[in-house]
């Protein structure tokens, strides 16, 4: 068994952005597969058993990646606040999924990078231009344009959608600061253990409580009964189970690598990528206000980047 090496310190955003590129790869096809069995299973038994099944992918990583001894854990408390966090942002984006199109879904998401860069101003010291505040600011209005409000279109569980994001974007500095200590494959096990015991109490709570609401997709996939898992479902939850390990590993390797402000830019790749899976799978097509708020979101997110230099010269070395 080959010894730990010591968790890199300083910024390496090449394989940072590899990472990512693979995070997002695999978070976009989990995407699918959950909402393709939303219908039929509670979101906090679906996180449980991928969870349960994540642990073992992980564990393999972990064996090729500095040994068994890589899920040391040195700092337990941002571990558990980080991945109630994580727990949080992703139990509030599958619920978001399972009522809107999965491109509109991804794309109010993709209001993290914006917190991420806010939060990372003034946790981080990342100095941001007057200009990028105004893009802040439009891509907010690009939310409001993309939610509806007022309309017959508009749905609640939008909402969901960037209350994710915001906790994703708390989650993600949390990581930049123990990955100075934590390693990649030590944040994705901590995580993955850590959702199971938080879908175990969610489980307990809801299946104690006599409180049930199936009159909107969002608050039916939360609240609905327990069931075992159908035999013909039992690949789908294994396949997810795979994509989530390896996302969880890319993931963390990535926000640990480099400054989330460097790298959150290329999370944008996700948009496109919902787009595609939305129309192949749902026949899903954008209207033209949800383009505008997509196009807006998207826009902002990429100009607040646009000024970093050294970011762009450091990538092409």
């Amino acid at each position: 068994m080959s010894s730990i090496s010591i968790p890199e310190t300083v910024d390496n955003p090449v394989k940072s952005l590899y990472c990512l590129l693979s995070a997002v790869l695999a978070f976009s096809t989990q995407d699918v597969i959950i909402k393709w069995i939303s219908g039929d299973y509670p979101v906090h038994e679906i996180v449980l058993i991928r969870s349960c099944i994540a642990i073992f992918p992980i564990l393999i990583i972990a064996r090729f990646d500095g040994g068994l001894q890589s899920l040391r854990i040195r700092n337990i408390s941002g571990h558990v606040v980080r991945s109630l966090v994580m727990f949080a942002a992703y139990t509030c984006f599958f619920l978001a999924l399972s009522a809107l199109p999965i491109a509109e879904t991804t794309c109010l998401f993709f209001v993290a990078p914006i917190f991420i860069t806010i939060i990372s101003a003034l946790f981080l010291g990342d100095k941001v231009q007057p200009g990028a505040w105004v893009a802040v600011f439009t891509g907010f209005l690009g939310v409001v344009i993309m939610l509806k409000p007022g309309s017959n279109l508009f749905d609640p569980a939008g909402f969901l959608a960037i209350l994710s994001a915001l906790f994703y974007a708390i989650a993600s500095t949390i990581t930049r600061k123990l990955g100075k200590t934590e390693t990649g494959v030590s944040l994705a096990f901590s995580t993955t253990v850590m959702y199971i015991v938080f879908s175990m109490i969610v489980a307990f709570f809801l299946n104690s409580s006599s409180v049930g609401n199936e009159s909107h997709p969002s608050m039916a996939f939360l609240f609905r009964a327990w069931r075992l898992p159908a035999q013909s479902d039992l690949i789908i939850f294994l396949g997810v189970g795979i994509v989530a390990a390896t996302g969880f590993y890319f993931q963390s390797q990535a926000y640990r690598l480099a400054r989330p402000s460097k790298i959150a830019p290329f999370e944008y790749i996700g948009v496109p990528l919902s787009v595609f899976w939305g129309y192949l799978i749902w026949k899903d097509m954008l209207d033209f206000q949800s383009l505008l708020g997509m196009l807006l979101i998207v826009g902002s997110g990429l100009y607040i980047f646009r000024g970093k230099k050294i970011f762009f010269k450091r990538f092409i070395k």
